[in-house]
């Protein structure tokens, strides 16, 4: 499909036009759609060290489906994972960041399906504090196409200048003496210094996480030389600091601290399921709650295992007495439970 020119610079114009304003990500949102068509269109904020956060979105988002990824599903989010371990920029579809194991990954068959997403084309932009900005175009039917994918890389240099600028605006926006002025992107808990280790400024929450905190006040003393970015884990915060350029208005050569409630990051998710498996089931039927999880109906378990409904049903019914549950959701719910107290891979 191509693009009509007049409808392209008239996007590209109204996303300039939106600079440093609370309407700009979703702005960028429909230039992103005017170009790839898609069903559905959101941002979220990937932090390093802490749990994702939606953003905006052209249309409402399920809230079974913002409760499901809160709920645990984000840390099997192949995009976290992508931005976590690899922090790259640019365009990628999900079939650029995920292994041959698309097919069968448990992301794939279990989130995506209740969320209605067939495939995701996401866009990586720097936020603040190390953190990623992503736009997210999704399809609930068919593919992205290589051609549709190829589109967006050629407009993001683009993209990526008008978010720079945004960028700089948002920064220039936290000296602002409301909290309001924050706009969604921006971190909630940020302290700016000047060069010579002045207070400039401190949001409220920032206030609120630092205040009498000796751990805190102590790495501050420690990372205010840093001449590179760097982070600090104090429990249950990761402090992070990232020093400021010479032409940053508000501290040119000074320091930017952030404060974020530690996320410990992604697990495996099979490995997850294997260690959330009870002791008291038998292998018959930790196969089931496999795929109860996965996402398999009756018929599909059945025969994927090689035996009739009646037996898996036989089964469930068996393995539900042994939990002390009645339905399929509240497997789910023992499920999300647990990962909600696994922190790392190494708790598993």
């Amino acid at each position: 499909m191509q693009v009509p020119e007049a409808k392209l610079y008239r996007a590209i114009g109204a996303a300039a036009e939106a600079i440093g304003k609370p309407a700009f990500l979703t702005t960028l949102l429909r230039l992103l759609h005017s170009l790839v068509p898609s069903d559905r269109q959101m941002a979220m904020r990937y932090p390093r060290h802490a749990v994702p956060d939606f953003l905006v979105g052209l249309q409402k988002l399920p809230k079974s489906v913002t409760e499901l990824y809160a709920s645990g599903y984000y840390r099997f989010d192949p995009f976290y994972r992508f931005w976590r371990e690899r922090g790259r920029l640019g365009v990628y579809s999900y079939r650029d960041i995920t292994s041959r194991r698309l097919a069968t990954s448990e992301y794939f068959s279990v989130y995506m399906p209740k969320a209605q997403i067939s495939d995701d084309l996401a866009t990586f932009l720097p936020g603040i504090g190390g953190a990623a900005i992503v736009f997210f175009l999704e399809r609930r039917t068919g593919r992205f196409t290589r051609h549709e994918v190829e589109r967006l890389r050629r407009i993001y240099p683009t993209v990526l200048g008008l978010h720079a600028a945004h960028l700089a605006r948002l920064l220039l926006a936290l000296a602002g003496e409301a909290e309001g002025v924050l706009l969604a992107e921006a971190p909630r808990a940020v302290r700016l210094d000047d060069r010579d280790g002045r207070v400039v400024f401190r949001s409220r929450a920032w206030r609120e996480w630092a205040a009498d905190n000796a751990a805190i006040a102590n790495a501050l003393e420690e990372l205010s030389h840093t001449e590179t970015p760097s982070s600090r884990a104090i429990d249950p915060f990761i402090l992070e600091v990232e020093p400021l350029n010479a032409d940053y208005p508000l501290a040119p050569n000074g320091r930017m601290y952030l404060l974020e409630k530690a996320e410990p990051g992604v697990l495996d998710y099979p490995e997850a399921v294997a260690r959330f498996m009870p002791e008291e089931l038998t292998p018959r039927e930790r196969d089931i709650v496999r795929l109860i999880l996965a996402g398999y109906p009756t018929e599909a378990i059945a025969k994927s295992l090689g035996i009739g409904k009646g037996t898996v049903k036989n089964h469930r019914r068996r393995l539900y007495d042994k939990l002390d549950i009645t339905t399929e959701r509240e497997l789910f719910s023992l499920f999300l439970e647990f990962l909600a107290g696994a922190r790392t891979g190494a708790d598993l």
